[in-house]
């Protein structure tokens, strides 16, 4: 399968949650994220890099990001523009750090309600929340979406993940959605109180 399929799946979920957030990955103390929001900030994603930087698919992203929502939108987005990822190397970086090595630096601020990086950045670089915004809000190619390989799950329902790395994310995310399952996010601090409030059992992956 490739990323199209977990994009078109978050479309088809439209206002059920996909991403339900506690903690830091959330950028508040709680946070729903539905299917078609998800979706939304992937396709913007997506756009940027192939129609603005125009990234050539198999090209690689570093994300020099935190096991945060962003991540996982513009991991998504990387995707379905037909980009490998990677957190130690790659061309174009997407990142917290306005000072960042890249050939493309794209900066993202993680504050929940921000529309623009809230500081000046080197010329240059890219401000990603603003740059994002500004696109459409669908994907407008669908023809390089990169392949996918989500791993099996036996969990049912909601799935709880509790202080992942940025790989752990992607990868639970990815499983969770390719499987019909919404994922639940967590730090250790409110791990039980989201497994209690959400009706979530640990991930359970079947391989």
């Amino acid at each position: 399968m490739t990323a199209l399929a977990i994009y078109r799946a978050l479309v088809d979920r439209g206002a059920a949650p996909a991403l339900t957030l506690y903690g830091p990955s959330a950028g508040a103390p709680r946070l729903d994220l539905s299917g078609r929001v998800v979706a939304n900030h992937a396709a913007k994603a997506a756009n940027l890099l192939a129609d603005d930087l125009m990234i050539d698919p198999g090209s690689t992203i570093r994300l020099d990001l935190p096991a945060h929502w962003r991540l996982i939108t513009w991991a998504l987005g990387g995707l379905l523009a037909g980009a490998q990822l990677s957190t130690t190397e790659g061309d174009t970086v997407v990142t917290t750090n306005p000072d960042a090595d890249g050939d493309d630096v794209i900066v993202v601020s993680l504050g929940a309600l921000d529309m623009s990086y809230p500081g000046d950045l080197p010329a240059g670089v890219i401000d990603g929340n603003a740059e994002a915004l500004g696109q459409a809000d669908i994907l407008l190619d669908e023809s390089s979406a990169a392949p996918v390989s989500p791993r099996p799950l036996r969990s049912q329902g909601r799935a709880l993940i509790v202080d992942p790395s940025p790989e752990e994310f992607i990868d639970a995310f990815l499983a969770a959605i390719g499987a019909g399952l919404t994922l639940v996010v967590a730090d250790s601090a409110h791990a039980e109180k989201a497994a209690a409030a959400e009706g979530a059992a640990p991930i359970a992956y079947a391989d």
